[in-house]
């Protein structure tokens, strides 16, 4: 049977959230793992599966801007932002992922949104955008650090404690950071460099 893109169903959802686990599981392409099926309340979205039957092996969603520049890096006009997109490993070579590409670039040309952005801190996606020919558009480190001590003194003042604060910078000023910062280097909370195409 061949594979199919279509829009996603509510009846596709427990699929859907073990596809998207194993997925996170093999990928550094989110900072957090979710256990809900993200909605998009109140913003126009694409969302699409890949199926071989009845079986979901891939997924994307993008979520439309309202305003330019509410979500996207590019302000020069309104844009998507892909927030979920993969396959399942045992389907590399399927071009399952140009598959997705495209007929999200058909529905959002429906939307009236010419221009989508895909940001990953995963390298194997950031070859993959290579390979297909996407143009770089950005990029700035995303990494943990132990909060400074003015900051955690502050925050215990008001009876918070912080384990680590959550940091992002350019790469011309990632030297320096992580110079005068205790950035954390283990995994899973090692910095990673993220890329936008």
């Amino acid at each position: 049977m061949p594979i199919e893109i279509r829009p996603y169903e509510e009846a596709d959802r427990d699929a859907w959230m073990c596809t998207h686990a194993i997925i996170m599981s093999t990928s550094h392409s989110w900072n957090y793992v979710i256990q809900e099926r993200p909605d998009y309340a109140g913003y126009e979205s694409t969302r699409l599966v890949a199926m071989d039957g009845e079986d979901v092996i891939g997924l994307t969603d993008i979520q439309y801007e309202k305003e330019l520049g509410e979500l996207c890096f590019n302000k020069d006009s309104r844009g998507g932002y892909v927030l979920e997109f993969g396959r399942l490993p045992e389907y590399t070579g399927h071009r399952i992922g140009e598959k997705l590409i495209e007929a999200s670039k058909e529905d959002a040309l429906t939307k009236g949104v010419h221009r989508l952005e895909y940001w990953s801190q995963d390298r194997k996606a950031q070859r993959f955008y290579r390979r297909i020919g996407f143009p770089e558009i950005g990029r700035h480190y995303r990494f943990r650090m132990k909060a400074p001590e003015s900051i955690t003194a502050q925050l215990l003042e008001q009876h918070i404690g912080i384990e680590y604060i959550y940091g992002m910078c350019q790469p011309e000023d990632w030297p320096a950071v992580k110079a005068e910062q205790e950035v954390l280097q283990k995994a899973p909370l090692e910095p990673h460099l993220c890329i936008g195409y």
